[in-house]
C-alpha cells in the first residue's frame, strides 16, 4: 500500500498520523477476510474541496479521450457533492482509496472508513471488475453509452457492494 497526503492542515494530524499507523493492519485485516487486494494508493487528504478533483483525475487518466481538464470542470453525473469519509475507484496502478480526513470526528471514523474503502478495492481488484468498471466510468463520462439494462444491472451491483462494505465496518473493532 502506498500512502500519500493532500493538504494536510493544523488540527488533523492526529488523525492522519493513526490512518497511517493503522492502514497496513487494515489492510490485512480485510485481505484475510475478503482475499487478494490490487495495489492501493492511499490519500489522506486534507482539503474537503478536493476528493472529487481526485477521484475524477485518477479516472480521466484510465479514460483514452479524456483529460483531467475535462472531468475536473464537472462533477461526475452520479456522484454527488457530500460531507464522505471517503471514496474509492480505479488508477493507473490498481485502486485509489481517498480518505476525507477532516470530516473524520474519531478514531472509529478512521477504522470505519478504511475498512469500507479497502473492501471495495478488494470488489475492484479483479480484472473482470475492473473491466467492468471501466466500461461504466465511460458510460458516466459520456464517451461510450451502455444499454439501460446493463446500467440498471452495474447500479444494482454498486448497492450489493455498498452494501457488503457497510457489513464489514464491524471488522475494524478488531484494530
Amino acid at each position: 500500500m502506498r500512502i500519500s497526503t493532500v493538504r494536510l492542515l493544523y488540527g488533523v494530524g492526529h488523525t492522519s498520523n493513526y490512518a497511517q499507523a493503522i492502514a497496513p493492519d487494515a489492510e490485512k485485516l480485510v485481505r484475510d477476510k475478503f482475499g487478494s487486494l490490487p495495489a492501493v494508493h492511499l490519500v489522506l487528504n486534507g482539503d474537503t474541496s478536493q476528493m472529487d478533483h481526485l477521484v475524477n483525475t485518477a479516472e480521466a487518466e484510465l479514460l483514452s479521450g479524456m483529460n483531467s481538464t475535462q472531468v475536473n470542470a464537472v462533477s461526475r453525473p452520479d456522484r454527488h457533492s457530500r460531507p464522505a469519509l471517503g471514496q474509492t475507484s480505479l488508477d493507473r496502478d490498481g485502486v485509489l482509496i481517498v480518505l476525507q480526513i477532516p470530516n473524520m470526528r474519531s478514531e472509529s471514523d478512521v477504522r470505519e472508513t478504511l475498512v469500507h474503502e479497502l473492501v471495495h478495492a478488494h470488489q475492484l481488484g479483479s480484472r473482470a471488475a475492473r473491466d467492468l468498471h471501466l466500461k461504466y466510468l465511460r458510460h458516466v463520462w459520456g464517451q461510450q453509452p451502455m444499454k439501460p439494462n446493463t446500467v440498471s444491472a452495474y447500479k444494482l451491483l454498486i448497492d450489493q457492494r455498498e452494501a457488503e462494505a457497510h457489513g464489514a465496518e464491524d471488522l475494524a473493532t478488531q484494530l
